[in-house]
């Protein structure tokens, strides 16, 4: 595992850690929207059942490619955050 491989994996753990506590506090409306979407995606399920396993599996690879690219742009987001507060800091005096 190369040094780029091991900063991925950290992004990635400490980007799932920060969601995971987030949800924890989520506030009504958050929980309320939540909520919705875990009914949206069991009604999802069942419309995907009703579909031949080709047009299935289509709709599938789309939202699981759907989803990893708006995985790759919140881990892209989260480290320019961090430059971005560095250069910050920097221009600030504080570094």
């Amino acid at each position: 595992m190369d040094k780029q491989e091991i900063f991925e994996m950290v992004i990635q753990e400490m980007t799932e850690h920060a969601l995971e506590r987030r949800r924890e506090r989520f506030d009504e409306e958050e929980q309320k929207k939540h909520q919705e979407l875990i009914e949206l995606s069991k009604k999802k399920q069942d419309i995907l059942a009703k579909l031949s396993s080709e047009e299935r599996q289509i709709v599938e690879d789309y939202i699981t490619k759907t989803h990893l690219a708006a995985q790759e742009e919140c881990e892209y987001l989260y480290v320019q955050g961090a430059k971005d507060c560095v250069e910050l800091l920097k221009k600030l005096g504080v570094l």
